[in-house]
Formats: structure tokens, sequence, C-alpha cells
């Protein structure tokens, strides 16, 4: 995961090229959350702003939408 400032001045993470497409290509339900930077098992690939136990953040999205989003490093 890579710190990023959001368009808010926010301090977010966006995980990278290759996590997201680790995920993918397994099959795996993990999401990663934006603002903690933890991955989230359970998450469908197309999910956005599902809950980060770890933070309380509604920041948790798919690998899938994070990469058609192109939060990504």
């Amino acid at each position: 995961m890579k710190a990023y400032t959001a368009k808010s001045g926010a301090q977010q993470f966006k995980p990278s090229f290759t996590e997201l497409q680790n995920v993918i290509t397994q099959g795996s339900n993990v999401g990663f959350c934006l603002a903690c930077g933890c991955d989230v098992d359970g998450i469908d690939p197309d999910a956005r702003k599902c809950h980060c136990d770890a933070c309380d953040a509604d920041k948790v999205y798919g690998a899938e939408e994070l990469l058609l989003m192109g939060l990504y490093h």
C-alpha cells in the first residue's frame, strides 16, 4: 500500500497494481481499505464504501473496482 493525498486533503492508501492483479487472478474476495491500508476478507470485487472493522471507516473497495477507478500505483 502506498500513501497519497486525496482531493479532500486526507491521507489515504492505495494498493499496487501487482496486489490487485494477484487478488483478481486468485479469485479471492479481498478488498482494500483506503483509509487505513488494511486488507479486508469477504469483499465482492465490485464493492464500494464497505465498512472496515480495523479503522471504523466506510472506505473498503473491491480489487476490480479499484482497478476500474484507477486507484493503484
